[in-house]
């Protein structure tokens, strides 16, 4: 709807530089996400996390498969966060509301602080956010 370009996850993976050409990243619900594909995301200067839950769990790719490596209570029950990334914000992902949706600064960026999943086809203001980031 806004006009941008998309990369998938795989093109992240194969090639992470891919990232360095654009000024700004806006990331959506990338949950699950290989090493390269996280050191090229909280490497990257202008980040906007758009979804909670970003960056959660450790996967590989092969070939038409997803393994997951680390996360989600796996391998060990003691692991959450897959990558141990100190600005997980999980939990935020319940709050589906968004009554009191605003942008936290992190230090690549921005990230939402609710799971915008309807609010994000019904908010002008959050799109126009969006545009302006």
């Amino acid at each position: 709807m806004l006009g941008y370009e998309t990369i998938s996850d795989i093109d992240v993976d194969k090639n992470p530089d891919i990232l360095k050409k654009y000024d700004k990243v806006i990331l959506l619900h990338n949950e699950y996400v290989t090493k390269k594909e996280f050191t090229a995301i909280t490497n990257h200067p202008n980040v906007l996390y758009l979804y909670p839950n970003a960056l959660y769990a450790e996967v590989k790719y092969d070939n038409d498969s997803i393994t997951l490596l680390r996360g989600h209570s796996f391998p060990e029950s003691g692991i959450i966060n897959g990558f141990d990334w100190k600005f997980d914000n999980s939990p935020l992902e319940y709050d589906t509301d968004c009554k009191d949706m605003g942008f936290d600064r992190i230090d690549n960026g921005w990230m939402l602080n609710c799971y915008p999943e309807h609010a994000i086809h019904q908010s002008r203001v959050l799109l126009e956010m969006i545009k302006e980031f």
